[in-house]
Formats: structure tokens, C-alpha cells, sequence
């Protein structure tokens, strides 16, 4: 589940991206990147029989919010996903299926400045090494969830090569924008598309896209209102009862990334990267707090001697953050 690892990434590492990127003093600063509303798409299929469900944050721009719904459920025939949007306006909810496929993952970029429309990204494919090639962006009617879809490299007009694309938005007059870099991912086999960072504007028809000047400031139209949210007690492949610790948890190098220390002993319990940590404590967590509060997890893997245990949160109180 991919979009939810970037997500997670996403919030814990703040700014460390634009500083990563940052420039010298000698050098122009490089084109303003933002991430995108909300990103989902169905989960991971669970290993035992049941459905498993996932809700991506939820965005809201005027009088509508929007948001990904995605499903996988476990029978005796295997898996089957889907993923659908859900519209909601003025008290009324839409619903726009999305696709059918677990590896298909899934992004609401913005609102139109006309707020009519959102701008959608969308990745296909499980060969990591072709994810950077399988782009498509569209737009889709709020009021009746058509979308066309259009693959970035025949906007651009590429052939056979790599690129890292970076949907980022809208103008003010309605185009959207497109930010484009040399992939970084060092299993490509095709020569760069790009030979540096760029911000372009398309109109999702024949015409070829404009480059921006890199001092071009993309507005936010949209906001987030509510983080993502997946089951946790509930999970198909919980393997015993859930159970209350007081503990600390905290940001680690490696996998998992959230880890609890259970105050009055040397145990690490290991928060599952899948499964979105709830509220109020995901709005709190980053590289330097610590959290201190009760928790209620469910186990993913048994109790084992020298062994990190894998659960998920199913809530946290009495919250108390402290910098580190």
C-alpha cells in the first residue's frame, strides 16, 4: 500500500524534503513542491478470510469535501479490491468507483479554482521500476464523477523514458500544474526524460505544455479536515485480544517506523507502517516527541522472546507530548 507509506513519510518528515533539496546561496532555488491533498486507494489484501477497509484523508474546499474509500476482502475465491471517491456537497453524498485493482493507488491533487472539479493522479502497476512511467492525471466532475484520464508522457509528448511526475495543482486561469524532475530511482533502464526541475502548465488537450517560471507560486484551494482512517480492532488478520499498555511511542529509523516502549520493561512494540495511527495522536507525532499515553493495541504476530511485536493502535488517551 504504497500511497499510506508516503503518507506516513510525508507527515513525520515535515520540511526535511525541502531541506533536503535546498539550494546553495549561489543557486536558484528549485520549484516550489507540495504534496497532494490526499492519497488511497484499496488496502493490502488481508491473509486471512474478512474485508479490510481504508478511508483517505478527507478534504474540503467551500461546501464540498472529498475523499477515497478502499476495499479489499479476503474469501474463498481470493481477493478482491476496489476503490471509489466519495463526493459529499451540501449534504449530499455521490459515490464514483475508481478502479478494481489492489496495486492501483490514487491521489486527489486539488480543487478548481472554480471549485466545480478535482484534479486526480493516478499510478498503476506493481514493477517499482515502472511506477515513474505509468502516471496519468485527470480531471473529474464533482457533480457527475466522469473523469478522462490522460497519461502524462503522451502529454508531454515523450517516448521510451523516465521521469518523476509531480501533479501539484491549479492556476488561477484553470490549468493545471505539472511538476517534473529526473527520476532518482536507481533501477531505471531509460535515459532521463528531463535534464532538470520543472513546473509546467497543461490544459489536458493537444496543446503542449508551457514551462513556468520556477518562482511560480501554486495555490492551495483545498484543505484537509480529517486524517486517514483504517480499523484497527477489527482487522481480519489481528491474531489475539487486544489488550491497554501505558507506554511511549516515538519515530525510529527502519521499518516499523512507530515503535511503543512499554513503560516498566525492555519490550518495543512495532505500529504497523499500514495502518494510520488514530486521532488526536496522529496530528501530534514527529521525528523529535515523544508521546506518552494509554494505549489500546491489537497484536498482528504473537508474543515471542527477542521479538519486535507488530500491532496496530486502536486508541490513545491521556496524551502528553514531549520534545525529545
Amino acid at each position: 500500500m504504497s500511497f499510506l507509506i508516503t503518507r506516513v513519510a510525508i507527515a513525520l518528515l515535515g520540511g526535511l524534503a525541502l531541506v533536503a533539496n535546498g539550494q546553495s546561496a549561489t543557486e536558484p532555488p528549485e520549484p516550489q513542491w507540495q504534496p497532494a491533498l490526499s492519497d488511497g486507494g484499496a488496502p493490502e489484501c488481508p491473509e486471512r478470510v474478512g474485508t479490510r477497509i481504508y478511508r483517505s484523508d478527507i478534504a474540503r474546499f467551500s461546501n464540498s469535501t472529498i475523499f477515497i474509500t478502499g476495499t479489499a476482502t479476503r474469501g474463498t475465491r481470493g481477493c478482491q479490491a476496489t476503490a471509489e471517491v466519495e463526493v459529499d456537497q451540501a449534504g449530499k453524498s455521490s459515490y464514483f468507483k475508481l478502479a478494481a485493482r489492489s496495486e492501483s493507488d490514487f491521489s486527489i491533487i486539488d480543487f478548481s479554482p472554480d471549485g466545480k472539479s478535482v484534479l486526480l493522479a493516478h499510478v498503476e502497476g506493481n514493477d517499482e521500476y515502472r511506477q515513474y512511467r505509468e502516471v496519468r492525471v485527470g480531471l473529474m466532475s464533482l457533480a457527475d464523477g466522469k473523469i478522462r484520464w490522460h497519461n502524462a508522457w503522451d502529454l508531454f509528448r515523450w517516448k521510451d523514458c523516465d521521469a518523476m511526475v509531480e501533479p501539484q495543482g491549479f492556476l488561477s486561469d484553470g490549468r493545471i500544474v505539472i511538476r517534473v524532475r529526473q527520476t532518482v530511482n536507481v533501477g531505471h533502464t531509460h535515459p532521463n526524460c528531463v535534464n532538470d526541475i520543472g513546473l509546467y502548465a497543461l490544459d489536458l488537450t493537444d496543446s503542449l505544455p508551457v514551462r513556468l517560471p520556477d518562482s511560480t507560486k501554486v495555490t492551495r484551494y483545498g484543505k484537509l479536515v480529517r486524517p486517514a482512517f483504517q480499523a484497527c480492532k477489527s482487522d481480519p488478520d489481528i491474531v489475539g485480544a487486544c489488550f491497554r499498555i501505558h507506554g511511549r511511542i516515538a519515530a525510529y529509523n527502519g521499518t516499523p517506523t512507530l515503535r511503543i516502549w512499554r513503560i516498566g520493561t525492555d519490550r518495543l512494540l512495532g505500529v504497523d507502517d499500514d495502518i494510520p495511527v488514530p486521532e488526536p495522536l496522529s496530528r501530534q507525532l514527529d521525528w523529535d516527541v515523544n508521546a506518552y499515553a494509554d494505549f489500546e493495541v491489537c497484536p498482528f504476530t504473537p508474543e515471542r522472546e527477542g521479538e519486535m511485536r507488530r500491532v496496530c493502535i486502536e486508541s490513545a488517551e491521556h496524551i502528553v507530548v514531549r520534545k525529545r
